[in-house]
């Protein structure tokens, strides 16, 4: 499984990508430390959290190979992925977008900086 980071999505994603930060794309079911509440709808939501390494990341214990280096999911959250994901930037709105060949996944993908 690969994740492409478009140039402009690599853009605004530069200022949190410090040597110690870890990159996580997560799920957001509710499940982990990270998350508050899980979406109830019938639709799949994603994040992108950032991290430093420090930080416990035990619940996501599986790595993509992405365009910026080691990108980390809940292995289980991998069945919505396809083999080629690509992050992108929506260019009306400016928000981080997930898809795939098969279509849009996720079209407002936050970025939240959880380092302390």
């Amino acid at each position: 499984m690969f994740l492409k980071i478009s140039d402009e999505a690599q853009v605004k994603l530069l200022p949190f990508l410090e040597s110690d930060a870890v990159v996580i794309l997560d799920l957001d079911d509710g499940v982990g430390k990270y998350s508050k509440m899980g979406v109830c709808s019938l639709d799949t939501s994603f994040r992108l959290l950032i991290l430093n390494r420090l930080q416990d990341r035990s619940d996501f214990d599986l790595t993509l190979d992405s365009t910026i280096g080691e990108i980390f999911i809940k292995d289980y959250s991998k069945r919505y992925l396809d083999e080629q994901m690509m992050l992108e930037i929506d260019p009306r709105l400016q928000t981080f977008k997930l898809k795939s060949p098969s279509g849009v996944l996720d079209g407002n993908v936050p970025l939240i900086d959880l380092r302390t």
